[in-house]
């Protein structure tokens, strides 16, 4: 390996560990500044994308797991979603160290994240009816949770996963807010069938979501969901299927 090789290795391996040995020529001074403005960039990126995670864990430990994550995680991207989205996937390697709902919560603010910052577009104008052609919008997110995410804040911490699973959509309004919705189970079953088949009449859906709830008739079904894919559609969660 060529000198000037070995040198930029030496830089970057300080760079990601302060304790690592010092690159040739370099003063410890001049490195401290290049090791502080690397890490602090890479921290208030991850800091922000995960607001409620960093409220509950103490500040001593939320930089040493930035710390270990920087020292242990290869970065590919500067830009920021990359950068938060790559803390995700670190982050269940240290799992024993964190709260048991930790994954869960981080997964929860990094979609909230991902959603806000997505550059695809909702429909517009659109006004469903019964015929239509359906697809869960792009800036939607079906999410199934075994605590509520949703609520976890400093006050309120579960120590045990909830009786049932916390069924939430996310979604990106036509205001460019992202907010999100409590789903019971069969309109959770509902969307997941969307997801899965795009495209399909309302009457299709109807028929594969029946044995999710064999205790409504197909009137009944009908009556149940017509309402509830409507007040989708105003919000922008549910748009026409594109055409192929």
């Amino acid at each position: 390996m060529h000198s000037f090789q070995q040198q930029q290795l030496a830089f970057i391996n300080r760079i990601k560990d302060p304790s690592a040995p010092l690159p040739a020529g370099m003063r410890p001074e001049r490195m401290a500044v290049y090791e502080e403005l690397f890490f602090n960039n890479v921290q208030n990126f991850v800091s922000s994308a995960f607001p409620v995670l960093l409220s509950i864990v103490s500040a001593a430990h939320w930089q040493a797991l930035c710390r270990q994550f920087f020292r242990e995680q290869r970065l590919h991207s500067p830009y920021f979603l990359h950068i938060s989205q790559a803390f995700l996937h670190w982050l269940p390697q240290v799992e024993e160290q964190l709260p048991l709902f930790a994954l869960e919560l981080a997964e929860y603010e990094w979609l909230e994240l991902a959603l806000a910052t997505d550059i695809a577009m909702a429909a517009s104008g659109w006004q469903f009816s019964p015929n239509s052609a359906l697809a869960l919008s792009p800036l939607a997110r079906l999410c199934c949770y075994q605590y509520p995410v949703q609520q976890i804040s400093v006050q309120f911490q579960p120590t045990a996963p909830a009786a049932q699973p916390v069924f939430l959509l996310l979604y990106r309004d036509h205001a460019d807010q992202v907010r999100f919705l409590e789903l019971n189970a069969w309109s959770a079953a509902l969307l997941q069938l969307m997801l899965a088949e795009p495209g399909q009449q309302i009457s299709t859906y109807l028929e594969w979501l029946q044995p999710y709830v064999p205790q409504w008739d197909s009137d009944q079904l009908l009556a149940e969901v017509t309402p509830l894919l409507t007040d989708f559609a105003l919000r922008g969660i549910v748009t026409a299927a594109a055409e192929n």
